[in-house]
């Protein structure tokens, strides 16, 4: 049973709803009653919910009243939303619009389309949201609601935000602001404000993000919403910190602990204090920090559902005095850190405590104890996919255990797994700085077109002045652009078919560009954006919700990454640079990398994996393109195999070649598609089963690598039956 303290006011409208249900007899009236009284438990009482709920739904059948029964849908619909049930939470809200559309309720109507939003923004279907956000709104424009009409953008932008495409996201705020000034909705404005601003910080422009921080303090004032102000006040102050600007940060961070602690609102005074050990920190003040994240520390006990608050602060205070060789005192402040992490349940957290202490124990030259701690951290950090820094590091920090032990065999082995996470993580900031300066264009490049515009209006003007001479001009012109063309015409016919070539030439090179341009931005961007709300919400401590933010987030790293590789592999092909270097390989092997590599994918969607290649088997061939060919291919049969299926990777021996075949049990291809797909001048390009997007750039990879090593590659497919692609690389023999 879910249960909530109620605020004096609260149970003084539950009284008022109470008495007015004991002195009505109309049953319609009632029936409202109950329905009101059902929603003022939704979040306090379960089990009195239920029983207001039962006595709307009851009574609405029994008088066919079917405003009454759709609110009641609509009530349940919000418990489900709240108590994370999102499949029931769609199914009664369906059930309430279908009622509220017979009633013509259009602001009904428009209200439940913004609530079917808001669950699928928390089953992080975000294309869905934008979908009903946009639905909602159309209903709010038909009875002229500007008001919902701008919450409904707001969300919007919120959705292209998490998308990663944070240039569309501002056109919806901005366009949600407009709506907000007119319909003098403050709460709305200072949101926007603060939600503009924060883009603007995540991708480095400290100056316009200070702006729009600075018009949402006026309003937290308005509002009295003193809390948000605090948070709003500490963003100041990391703008400040980061301009290097110590006085200016200080004084703002002070101002927000001493305004959080005249409002008993602990999270925000531990948040200010903690910022200041940070800031005082970097500015090289450790006595001073030390103090500070104590104080941040003692704070975030009083506030004890904020425990992870507590973790931070002890592992930094952990590391400080570990810096200053002061071991007895880091020690208690990582065995802490590491009591709070199994608190929480929280693997990672508990890896990094256990990789400090192994740490500490090292530098003490405790050898034996340092092992035993990174062996736990290796462990728990096996278990889970991402913290690729973290990973980095605790192999780094075992590579060096083992070369004290003298087993350098060891040693060799971490060192070697610790550089491939560093040039994963170098390859991803690139990445990101990529996307930062890309965005920063963006937005140059849109003030840039209001320029011009202006200038265009300008040119226009004079124009329309000169109207008369342009005119004869264009006629002259004409004539002898038609004497032109008609010679045109002649050349044309002769070079038809290098003309044809010559567009086959530039469709493709503009597929390609089109790759580029919007199949990898937009998943990079979408990348920056799930980071930049992780951090934005992580106040919150809402642990489902980080938690789906970081399975996404993983997801799409994945994505970008398979589709990057493919990119360089073409571009290298393309420019003669990538050459055939061939050597013995066991299949085998590769497959089971990959296997491990999309474990996730076929996790998520109940795919079965099996390798069933034999693992003597040796190849004679070129292990980068040979890893390309089976990593596209078994990425292609989960994307096109529904849940529950099977794909099989089988091998045999023909003619002193290996045929290698990836199986699967998914929808298959039309006769059309395998037609085309191996043809150099197309792109076929379809969806999964669950949606995702492919370029049809990988298959032709497969066949120009296959060719490479004087193989073939070819298709068996029936529809809802599966496919089967099998390609042949020679065999090893005793004189390779």
């Amino acid at each position: 049973m879910h249960e909530l303290r109620m605020s004096g006011q609260s149970i003084k409208r539950i009284e008022q709803l109470i008495n007015s249900l004991d002195t009505t007899s109309a049953e319609n009236k009632k029936i409202d009653l109950y329905n009101l009284l059902s929603a003022e438990y939704i979040k306090r009482n379960t089990d009195t919910f239920y029983m207001f709920y039962s006595k709307a739904i009851n009574l609405s059948k029994k008088t066919d009243y079917k405003k009454g029964l759709a609110e009641a849908f609509n009530n349940r619909a919000d418990l489900c939303f709240y108590l994370d049930s999102f499949q029931l939470a769609l199914i009664f809200n369906d059930l309430s619009n279908s009622l509220y559309t017979s009633l013509n309720d259009t602001l009904k109507v428009a209200e439940l389309c913004f609530s079917r939003g808001n669950i699928y923004y928390y089953m992080a279907n975000y294309d869905s949201a934008i979908s009903y956000y946009q639905s909602s709104m159309k209903f709010a424009e038909a009875v002229g609601d500007t008001t919902q009409m701008g919450i409904c953008l707001k969300q919007v932008g919120k959705m292209n935000w998490i998308k990663g495409d944070l240039t569309e996201a501002l056109k919806n705020y901005e366009q949600s602001l407009e709506y907000a000034v007119k319909t003098n909705n403050t709460s709305l404005r200072c949101v926007l404000y603060n939600n503009i601003g924060t883009i603007f910080y995540g991708i480095g422009d400290y100056e316009e993000a200070l702006k729009y921080y600075y018009k949402t303090l006026p309003l937290r004032d308005s509002l009295k919403d003193y809390k948000g102000k605090s948070l709003t006040i500490n963003n100041i102050g990391m703008i400040f910190s980061e301009w290097g600007k110590h006085k200016e940060a200080y004084n703002y961070y002070s101002y927000a602990a001493s305004l959080s602690d005249s409002l008993d609102y602990y999270y925000g005074e531990a948040y200010s204090y903690y910022n200041l050990g940070n800031h005082l920190f970097n500015h090289n003040d450790i006595d001073s920090a030390i103090i500070y994240f104590r104080k941040a520390l003692a704070t975030y006990k009083k506030d004890n559902i904020n425990i992870r608050g507590m973790y931070i602060c002890y592992a930094k205070l952990g590391k400080i005095y570990h810096d200053l060789s002061k071991q007895d005192s880091a020690i208690w402040y990582f065995r802490n850190s590491l009591l709070v992490a199994k608190r929480m349940k929280s693997s990672n957290y508990e890896a990094a405590a256990y990789s400090n202490i192994a740490n500490l124990f090292l530098t003490q030259n405790n050898i034996d104890s340092a092992l035993h701690y990174a062996l736990k951290a290796h462990n728990y950090l096996s278990k889970t996919n991402g913290y690729k820094k973290m990973k980095q590091d605790n192999y780094q920090l075992l590579s060096d255990i083992f070369n004290k032990k003298k087993n350098y065999k060891k040693a060799l082995e971490y060192s070697i797994l610790s550089g491939n996470y560093k040039d994963s993580i170098f390859n991803e900031e690139k990445t990101k700085q990529i996307t930062r300066m890309e965005i920063l264009y963006r937005i140059e490049q849109k003030e840039k077109e209001n320029k011009y515009l202006k200038k265009e209006q300008e040119r226009q003007k004079a124009k329309l002045e000169a109207d008369r001479l342009t005119i004869r001009l264009q006629n002259y012109l004409f004539a002898v652009g038609t004497l032109l063309l008609f010679t045109l015409i002649g050349f044309t016919i002769v070079f038809y078919r290098e003309k044809q070539k010559l567009k086959e030439a530039n469709n493709t090179k503009n597929k390609l560009f089109s790759i580029i341009s919007h199949d990898l931005r937009g998943p990079l961007g979408n990348f920056k954006g799930l980071v930049d709300l992780l951090l934005l919400d992580f106040a919150n401590n809402d642990r489902k919700k980080m938690n789906s933010l970081l399975k996404m987030m993983q997801k799409t790293a994945g994505l970008n990454y398979d589709l990057l590789e493919n990119l360089l592999s073409w571009s290298r092909t393309e420019s003669g640079r990538l050459n055939l270097q061939t050597e013995k390989i066991k299949p085998y092997i590769l497959v089971d990398a990959i296997f491990e590599h999309y474990d996730y994918s076929a996790v998520t969607k109940s795919i079965t994996l099996i390798n069933n290649i034999d693992e003597n088997l040796c190849i004679y061939a070129d292990e980068y393109m040979i890893n390309t060919i089976l990593r596209n291919l078994i990425s292609n049969a989960i994307k096109f195999t529904e849940a529950n299926g099977k794909i099989l990777v089988n091998s045999r021996v023909v003619n002193k070649y290996v045929e290698i075949s990836v199986e699967d049990t998914g929808v298959g291809m039309p006769p059309d598609v395998m037609k085309n797909i191996f043809r150099d001048e197309k792109f076929v390009t379809t969806r999964g089963t669950a949606k995702e997007k492919g370029t049809g750039l990988g298959l032709k990879l497969c066949k120009d690598f296959v060719k490479k090593h004087k193989g073939e590659i070819y298709i068996e497919s029936q529809i809802n039956k599966g496919t089967k692609i099998s390609f042949t690389i020679p065999e090893c023999d005793n004189k390779q």
